[in-house]
């Protein structure tokens, strides 16, 4: 009697074992989605460290540096029409970096908003 499996505790462990992992893994994309994209503390264009001058620098809803945030007072001067703002290097390829980091920003708070993301913070906080 003693060598017989208990097949009951054994698929107990491993579903508890495959819980753990899928636990950790939603623990993983909470941090990098709402803490890594969303630091205050850092640029969220270059990733450099922001000062407590350029919090009110940057007009938008992202923390930007000093330099981000110049650059991007600049791109929507230039894309309202003010050609004169502009040096040669900021191109059309410059203003479609601009335009795509933002629509990138953007994807990231749709999917911060979404019903299955919302659903992954529910499923956390009963977590703990």
């Amino acid at each position: 009697m003693a060598d017989i499996i208990e097949l009951e505790k054994r698929r107990q462990h491993q579903q508890r074992q495959r819980t753990d992992g899928l636990n950790e893994e939603k623990l993983e994309i909470l941090k990098k989605v709402l803490q890594c994209t969303r630091c205050q503390l850092k640029c969220a264009r270059c990733g450099a460290q922001i000062l407590v001058d350029d919090k009110e620098h940057s007009p938008l809803p992202y923390p930007l540096c000093s330099g981000c945030g110049d650059e991007y007072k600049l791109y929507l001067e230039l894309k309202t029409g003010d050609p004169g703002a502009g040096r040669y290097w900021h191109n059309q390829e410059w203003m479609e970096i601009w335009r795509t980091w933002l629509q990138h920003q953007k994807a990231l708070d749709q999917y911060r908003n979404s019903k299955e993301f919302i659903k992954l913070l529910h499923e956390f906080e009963a977590l703990w």
